[in-house]
């Protein structure tokens, strides 16, 4: 049985103990400091959360190599300890989500992953529709659904129509009480945060954006 905190301890316990909160403690404050030093990068499919994947991945090139459509890139010199590796930019190119995930089935240092997720209905999924890369969210500042000063609203749905999963992953909602048009809605749980709606967005900067996934 272990023993109670206020238990008297041999004195070998006592500092094993506090060697083993320290370095706790110092495990997540490390964590926590190189997750500051650079952006929020948008990871590949299959990527482990990005401490550990910053840990696992040697920037070998190899996940670059494999995909099909030129989407993952390799991180510059002001990505912080990111340098060299391999991110996506959706505004560039998106991940158009290959069936076999060539990228991950390329990555030799456990940093890519093949995806699998339980949904809240008790689902499993994994492959390409279990990837989540992060969350697509609607700037309505710039969606040309809402109105705006000196802007009437329009109907568009091309983030929809260019989806991997429409009206799965978002939709169009239902107009509002005095609204004429509805707007572009997200279902968190859906989205794989692909970034194709991020490049199919028609407005000069993107009304749709992907907030990259970090834990």
């Amino acid at each position: 049985m272990a023993k109670k905190f206020e238990e008297p301890q041999e004195r070998g316990d006592f500092f094993k103990s506090l060697g083993t909160l320290f370095a706790g403690f110092m495990a997540r404050s490390v964590e926590e400091a190189i997750r500051g030093l650079g952006p929020k990068l948008h990871r590949p499919p299959g990527a482990l959360d990005e401490f550990a994947f910053l840990t696992a991945c040697t920037c070998c090139d190899r996940c670059i190599r494999a995909c099909p459509e030129n989407a993952i890139r390799k991180a510059g010199a002001n990505m912080g300890l990111a340098l060299n590796s391999p991110y996506i930019d959706p505004r560039a190119i998106p991940c158009f989500l290959c069936v076999a995930l060539p990228c991950v089935t390329e990555c030799d240092d456990g940093a890519l992953v093949w995806p699998e997720r339980t949904l809240a209905d008790g689902t499993l999924v994994e492959g390409a529709k279990a990837v989540r890369m992060g969350t697509a969210t609607v700037k309505p500042r710039l969606c040309v659904t809402y109105e705006r000063e000196l802007r009437e609203p329009q109907a568009c749905r091309i983030c929809v129509d260019r989806c991997p999963y429409p009206e799965e992953a978002i939709r169009i909602g239902a107009p509002s009480e005095g609204e004429t048009v509805g707007h572009p809605e997200v279902n968190a749980e859906a989205c794989t945060g692909c970034g194709i709606c991020v490049f199919a967005c028609p407005t000069l900067e993107p009304a749709i954006i992907v907030e990259p996934r970090q834990g």
